[in-house]
């Protein structure tokens, strides 16, 4: 892989000296689904694979079908790769499917391809929330529910654009998080039970932060749409191993129309039950 070339502190990728990550997850879960003793085999296959770089298409129109964007923690500009923030705990990144999994794609490289960046970024999106395959299940606990997406390499980008996951009519978005590249967790902020579906998420999401490759965030995030689009911002942070809220007006703001929303219906309902019965 070249000389150089180091082990990340969470133990599940190799940084390159000219820069670029690989990922170890692959290779790992290859390895334990096969005897011990082809090991040797298929890790030396493995790195001779990984000692020539994958050669990036000649053109721009050749690799604008392939572009993806991954989510990254708040603060990890790479330099080497094509970098957008989020919102305050996250960041975006353009990567490019290969054989072999993905692979950053640069500044300098959009430049080489003479690509437009917005049209980058805006396709890869389209491609990473489209094209995609991915798992999605619903976990039910008396009116408590929470979907979470897996099995993708990009699962968690979908929280830049969930408007085709959430229920026609949604008004207030969903609570979301991110805990891993391959996991994302959300609840629909419908009625009163959204603080026990957060918590749930927290605990669901806060163990496979710690237990899986491929860390993201263990914070809990915002997500609706608004006149100008998707909105993205962070709601609640993880600080000295305890969650602190940290959402600004507008999610307060939405609450408290929420409240008044269901006020109103309850009294509606209630109108309707206690309406008198007119006998003819």
């Amino acid at each position: 892989m070249g000389e150089g070339a180091e082990v990340a502190e969470d133990g599940w990728s190799v940084t390159h000296p000219e820069g670029g990550i690989m990922g170890l997850v692959n290779i790992s879960r290859s390895l334990s689904e096969v005897p011990e003793e082809r090991w040797p085999q298929i890790v030396g296959d493995w790195v001779n694979r990984l000692a020539t770089p994958p050669e990036l298409p000649a053109t721009f129109e050749q690799a604008r079908a392939h572009l993806r964007i991954r989510l990254a923690a708040d603060g990890s500009e790479p330099g080497w790769a094509s970098y957008r923030p989020v919102c305050d705990g996250l960041d975006q990144l353009l990567m490019m499917r290969t054989d072999l999994g993905a692979v950053t794609v640069s500044d300098e490289q959009l430049s080489t391809w003479g690509a437009d960046p917005d049209i980058a970024w805006n396709e890869a999106l389209e491609h990473t929330i489209w094209d995609e395959a991915r798992d999605r299940r619903i976990l039910a606990r008396g009116r408590t529910r929470i979907v979470w997406v897996r099995d993708n390499f990009f699962a968690s980008s979908v929280l830049l654009d969930l408007r085709h996951l959430l229920s026609p009519g949604n008004c207030f978005g969903a609570v979301v998080m991110a805990p891993v590249r391959d996991a994302l967790l959300y609840a629909e902020i419908l009625d009163e039970h959204i603080p026990y579906a957060s918590a749930e998420m927290i605990e669901i999401g806060g163990r496979w932060f710690v237990e899986e490759p491929g860390q993201i965030s263990p914070d809990l995030f915002w997500y609706r749409v608004t006149d100008e689009g998707p909105s993205i911002s962070r709601l609640v942070r993880l600080v000295d191993n305890h969650y602190e809220p940290c959402w600004g007006a507008d999610f307060s703001a939405a609450l408290a129309e929420l409240s008044a929303d269901l006020t109103d219906a309850g009294h509606q309902r209630s109108k309707k039950r206690r309406s008198p019965t007119i006998r003819r």
